[in-house]
Parts: structure tokens; sequence; C-alpha cells
């Protein structure tokens, strides 16, 4: 019989690892886990990461903390959690603003394809195209048709150079074949008061975010983002009913540290996962982060992210965009 020697030898390395998986799972948590979100208190991030943490400590009987660590667009959190103790007690609450990130800077201490593990998506809906009420626009093509007759005159919004709602913008412009240009601001708040007061003619937002200013006849909702109308505002069509082929998600989602072990990601997925499929909270995350939120594997949480973040890098691509 031949033997391959160095499968055999790679397939009993592995087994104090398997058999090391089950007790992970079971011992765990046995201290006190960390859970880093790379933006300030009072987010949409913060606020699903301070909601889970608290169940989990109350179903573990240990400490979940919250610790925020804002800057660089999340890659200040980022680094910390890759050079982590991979062993499930440090774990970071990403948004597709914080993960994407990673892509973008020239020189990172970490590897962002590579340095965390997916846990589980807590919350995913598109993003909201909104326009001010004094642009002659109703629709997405009266949008379009107004920035062919306008290029390089028409200006939008974003939140920050490369932010998602900056890059799902840039998708827009790309898809729709229009010249529009960017006007960067620091935040959501301020990108979305020049909206509302016409300093820019449209903007990406959160879904929840300009919604006073719509109900106030100040703002126009034109389109949602994602592959499906939001239940949050179920009267916006999606930019591909409206002609205009764009897929850009707005995820939240809990990682850790790149070879933890499977049954401790299993064991998070598993209970958050619970946590998050009660009514109760699936009502709450779409009437306060304007999300929705489905069961999933980590594996299934992994393969949505290669794809979506495919998307991301195309768009970064084709605006020839890096951050120092």
């Amino acid at each position: 019989m031949n033997v391959d020697y160095r499968c055999l030898t790679a397939a009993l390395a592995a087994l104090p690892m398997l058999a090391a998986a089950p007790v992970a799972a079971q011992d765990y948590p046995a201290k006190i886990v960390r859970v880093i979100v790379p933006f300030p208190a009072g987010g949409s991030t913060d606020t699903l990461a301070r909601m889970i943490t608290q169940r989990l400590s109350e179903n573990y009987g240990q400490n979940f903390i919250v610790e925020n660590r804002p800057g660089a667009t999340g890659t200040i959190a980022s680094a910390l959690v890759a050079k982590s103790a991979p062993d499930g007690h440090t774990l970071i609450m990403h948004s597709t603003s914080s993960y994407t990130a990673g892509f973008l800077y020239k020189k990172l201490p970490y590897d962002a394809a590579r340095a965390f593990t997916p846990v589980i998506r807590g919350s995913l809906s598109g993003l909201l195209l909104v326009a001010n009420a004094s642009l002659p626009a109703k629709n997405i093509k009266e949008l379009v048709a107004l920035a062919r007759q306008r290029p390089n005159d028409l200006t939008f919004g974003t939140v920050g150079s490369g932010s998602a709602a900056h890059l799902a913008a840039e998708m827009f412009n790309h898809a729709a074949g229009i010249k529009t240009m960017a006007v960067h601001f620091k935040g959501a708040a301020p990108a979305l008061i020049a909206s509302a007061s016409g300093e820019v003619g449209f903007t990406v937002l959160n879904i929840l975010d300009p919604q006073p200013f719509v109900k106030q006849g100040r703002l126009r909702a034109l389109a949602v983002t994602g592959t499906k109308r939001s239940a949050a505002v179920p009267d916006v069509p999606t930019l591909i009913e409206s002609g205009i082929n764009v897929e850009a998600n707005l995820w939240l989602g809990k990682f850790a540290p790149s070879t933890t072990p499977a049954a401790v990601i299993s064991k998070l997925n598993t209970d958050i996962g619970r946590f998050l499929n009660e009514p109760k909270t699936n009502h709450w995350i779409v009437n306060n982060l304007g999300a929705e939120f489905a069961p999933h594997t980590p594996q299934q949480f992994a393969e949505f992210l290669a794809r979506d973040t495919a998307l991301w890098h195309k768009v970064i691509k084709d605006i020839n965009l890096q951050l120092d």
C-alpha cells in the first residue's frame, strides 16, 4: 500500500486541534470577552454590538464588554483585533465600511483578506439614495437624465471618502454612465444637512437617517441599493427596479481573529443567531437599523463576504481609489 506521508503528517498534526475544538467550545468563554467597535459610541454598529454583548453576558454568565476604538475608517480597531489571541476572547463588530477599508489603505499592519474569521452577519440592508427636493428629478430615470445634461456639474455628498455610502454612489455613477462630483463630509450628519439644504444634489445614506427630511418634503427618496426593497421603506424601489444594475449592501457583522477554533465560532453563531432571530429583536432591527436578519452559518457568511467584497473591489478599481 502506498502512503502519502506528507498527507499523513498533516492529518496527524491536525488531530490535537480537532480534539481541542470541542473542549474550547465547552469551556468558552473562560474570561471577559472584549468586543471592539471601530466607531464612536451611539452609532448603529455600536448599538447592535451592545445589544448582542448584553445577551451573551446573560447567556454565558461571563462579561462581554464593548470597547470603542474609532479612527482611520476602522483600521485602527482592525489592527488591534488582528493581532489578538485567536481564542474568541477578542472580537470585532465590523460594518461594510470598516471591513472594506482594509482593502483601501496603502499600508496596514494586517492582511484584510486573511486577518478575520466571520462569525455572523447581524444585519443586512441596502442604502438609500436621496435627492434634494428642489432638484428636477422625481425618480432615478430623471436623475440620470439630469446628470447627463449637466456632466460634472451635479454633486453628491458622502459621509467620507472610501465609505460604503461613497462607493455605492460611485457604483451608481458607473452603472448609469454619468459623471457627478463627490463632495466629502465628516460623517452622516453634515452630509445629510448639505443634501437637505441643496448644497449637494443627492447623496447615499443609511436608510433611516434621511427619513425626517423625507417626511418634511426636503428630500426625495429615489431608490435603495440592495437587491430587494427594504421593509423599513417598502414604497421605495431598488436601483435594479429602476433600470440601474447596482447591488450595494450595508451590513454589520461579528468577526474573530483568524484561526479561532471553529467550534467557538459555531457556538457564537448559534447563540447570537438564536437571539437575533427572535421576533422582538427582528422587529427592532427593522425599525432601528432599517435592516433585516436571517439565520445563516459562518460558512454562508464567508461565501456572502466573498461575493460582496468583489463588488467593492470592482468600484475601488474603477475609480482608482486608494487612501494613505
